[in-house]
């Protein structure tokens, strides 16, 4: 009698932990679709006051950049900030003081650093 009585217990759990007798998942209600804009529209042509920007020239941009008397110098592989000064003769500081905008640690192949004179 307690065996059968433990199987019907048993049995009554796991119908229960099963969802057995549980009530059913209502259903999604119908969601409203966005209606799709037109992203075909006609672009607009430039104003002639958007074309009246002053030109650069070559010769001003790098002057801004190289200090009077300086150069430039384009990183290459292994290349590290304190070889770099080594190799120009300048202490690590000036150049640091030079490139103020970068990152001695996150030096990028191909970055331009400027070279203080000596």
């Amino acid at each position: 009698m307690r065996r059968r009585l433990a199987f019907l217990l048993a049995g009554a759990l796991i119908v229960a932990a099963c969802g057995g007798g549980a009530t059913q998942t209502p259903k999604p209600s119908a969601a409203v679709t966005p209606v799709p804009t037109d992203i075909f529209s006609e672009t607009p042509v430039p104003s002639a006051a958007a074309s009246l920007a002053p030109e650069a020239s070559p010769d001003a941009s790098a002057a801004a950049t190289t200090p009077a008397g300086g150069t430039t110098y384009t990183v290459k592989a292994g290349d590290t900030m304190w070889a770099i000064s080594v190799k120009f003769g300048v202490t690590l500081a000036a150049l640091k003081a030079a490139n103020p905008t970068v990152e001695p640690t996150k030096m990028r192949i191909g970055s331009v650093l400027v070279i203080p004179p000596k």
